[in-house]
């Protein structure tokens, strides 16, 4: 029987289709950061280093299986630029990186809002989320914005914990925080590396959400593929059934 059902956040949870936008501000904040410390950087130069941030983060994602914190990022973006800041400024960057998704913040995935009340009526529900720039706390702020926080159990936060998807670690400290056991939770999320597969190999299920990422479409193991959120209860039910 299914007693739980665990959520990716990133195009599971929220849909972001602001990220350009966003990622055109933190350019912003960086280049006057850079100012006040009476340091210069070009356009390009600004771009590049924020490019290789996030090969920094795709890096340490991919081999190390967790994610960088903020911290880390930044320290990427000032050593491709070849600059160093006094530390006030630097504390006060990374403070503002990690809060700027407040500022141009995703949007709940449509229909989740509405059906995450009938889920919690059922199932125990948690978060596992790997994050970037934005840190679990800030992200609990959307949540609660949007009066969804309080349907979850649990909430997993990578740079909380210092791991993250697919170990199989994770999926089974949550599990742990919800009392269940591997077999009687799903895992719903975008990702064939992460979320699908890390949930199977620690034994639960997993619904591939396809609403804003199809990209692994081709090559998912899914239990079950659903482009929306109304679709979720029949999807969970038929897990139920097929474990029946």
């Amino acid at each position: 029987m299914l007693r739980a059902v665990t959520f990716d956040f990133w195009s599971t949870l929220f849909v972001d289709t602001r990220g350009r936008e966003r990622e055109a501000l933190r350019a912003g904040v960086l280049a006057d950061t850079l100012s006040a410390a009476g340091l210069q950087a070009t356009e390009q130069a600004l771009a590049d280093s924020l490019r290789a941030s996030w090969d920094y983060f795709d890096a340490v994602w991919l081999n190390e299986h967790r994610t960088p914190l903020c911290g880390e990022l930044v320290d990427a973006i000032l050593g491709s630029l070849g600059a160093q800041l006094p530390p006030q400024l630097l504390e006060g960057l990374v403070d503002r990186f990690e809060r700027l998704v407040l500022d141009i913040p995703p949007e709940p995935m449509p229909g989740a809002v509405y059906t995450m009340p009938q889920l919690a009526a059922r199932y125990r529900l948690a978060i596992i989320c790997d994050t970037g720039y934005s840190p679990g706390a800030v992200l609990r702020e959307l949540l609660d914005h949007h009066d969804l926080l309080g349907h979850f159990a649990y909430a997993y936060f990578s740079n909380e914990h210092g791991m993250s998807k697919p170990d199989a670690r994770v999926f089974l400290h949550v599990l742990e925080e919800l009392d269940v056991r591997p077999g009687e939770a799903a895992h719903v999320g975008d990702i064939q590396r992460t979320d699908v597969a890390g949930a199977q190999a620690a034994g639960m299920s997993a619904i591939h959400f396809v609403g804003a990422n199809n990209a692994d479409v081709p090559h998912s193991t899914g239990d079950a593929i659903v482009s929306h959120f109304e679709e979720l209860p029949q999807a969970l039910s038929s897990l139920i059934c097929a474990g029946c």
